[in-house]
């Protein structure tokens, strides 16, 4: 039940007796020091808008999200199909507002090149390919991304071509949005990186180790290149791990394989709680609710789409840990589905980003496309 897909081995797929598959409406229980603290209502979580933004009928997956020099940037890993070499592809909005894609047939500039080369435009044709950012003879296996003022950077986590087997991560970094660096290699040969996050002019990421001693280690950098270890979250199969800092300073880190951890500053011990599996996780701080999604069993999370997997969107509260279901997004097939990304807009709203794809067959070529919503938080009662 926590395989990233179905019939098919995979770098992050763990079964461990420390992983517990999450049944539905499943809390964490009280801590061992006695009755959880009250907490606030939790607030409601609506759609405000939902929009696919990329279908090229290639398989389109494992996104990361950034605003940057005011455009949305979103990159994704762009294959024939979930197991087959893949290449790091980019698309990006056209200004501030999540709503024209350098992709969309639609954007001003891309609806004006119609109309100047004389082709139709009722029905209007498909808009430009993603531009490509990274392709090596490795597998580039997705690409998390880090923004600070001047600076993009990207972080590719690389396999070799047909295998499960970690390279290691490479940063390129870019400071127009167009033109990338050559790639280097970043921290240790093995290591693969997930989601870097900022905090008070300092850059946070997980990294998880496949070999040897199986373990995922918070890291930190002031410059995006140079990282060092912080501490050692924990040791076991965790993989795919998730930053959150409060407004306190504690920081949660949601791992794929069902734990969420927790720490206060100098990030240097770890407390943990299961919570429900959620395979390529997210989270993020909107106002005073923290979000995660990830990919999950629509049996647990049922509702009336098709298909057997969702992603689901959850709450998480920071005093107890407890995960609310909220919703599952949109989805056309119920299969390869996951890898969200989640942006605080203010207070109440966020952009959330996934991938939905057919359900996985091995050596199979299979679609995938990118969704993109904005969810609406609404204070409980």
């Amino acid at each position: 039940m926590g395989a990233r897909f179905w019939g098919s081995p995979c770098r992050r797929c763990v079964v461990s007796g420390l992983v517990v598959v999450a049944l539905a409406g499943w809390m964490l229980t009280a801590g061992p020091h006695g009755a959880e603290p009250e907490s606030r209502p939790d607030p409601q979580v609506l759609l405000e808008k939902v929009d696919k933004i990329y279908s090229d009928g290639k398989w389109n997956g494992r996104l990361g999200m950034v605003l940057w020099k005011g455009r949305f940037y979103i990159f994704f890993r762009s294959a024939v199909a979930h197991d087959q070499d893949g290449a790091i592809r980019m698309i990006r909005s056209t200004s501030n507002i999540p709503r024209h894609w350098s992709t969309s047939p639609y954007s001003p500039e891309n609806y004006q090149a119609t109309i100047k080369a004389g082709r139709p435009v009722d029905p209007i044709g498909p808009g430009p390919e993603a531009a490509l950012v990274i392709d090596s003879p490795a597998d580039e296996s997705e690409m998390h991304v880090l923004g600070t003022p001047e600076r993009l950077f990207g972080y590719v986590v690389l396999l070799v071509a047909g295998s499960d087997e970690v390279i290691g991560t490479q940063v390129i970094h870019t400071d127009n949005g167009t033109d990338w660096s050559k790639p280097k290699q970043v921290y240790e040969p093995g290591w693969s990186f997930w989601k870097p996050r900022s905090y008070k002019d300092t850059h946070f990421v997980v990294a998880d180790v496949m070999t040897g001693t199986r373990r995922i280690e918070l890291l930190s950098s002031t410059d995006g290149v140079a990282w060092k270890k912080v501490s050692t979250i924990a040791e076991g199969p965790f993989t795919e791990t998730d930053l959150v800092f409060l407004k306190d300073g504690t920081l949660l880190a949601v791992a794929r394989q069902g734990r969420v951890f927790r720490s206060k500053p100098p990030y240097t011990e770890w407390t943990s709680r299961r919570c429900p599996t959620l395979d390529g996780p997210a989270v993020a701080l909107v106002g005073d609710t923290v979000l995660a999604s990830g990919r999950v069993a629509a049996g647990n999370f049922p509702d009336a789409q098709q298909g057997e997997r969702r992603n689901g969107l959850f709450s998480i509260d920071p005093k107890t840990l407890k995960f609310q279901w909220k919703m599952n997004m949109v989805t056309q097939w119920g299969g390869d589905v996951s890898y969200p990304h989640i942006l605080s807009l203010d207070r109440h709203r966020a952009l959330i980003a996934w991938y939905d794809g057919q359900r996985y067959q091995k050596g199979v070529p299979k679609q995938a496309d990118i969704f993109l919503a904005i969810l609406r938080l609404v204070p409980g009662t």
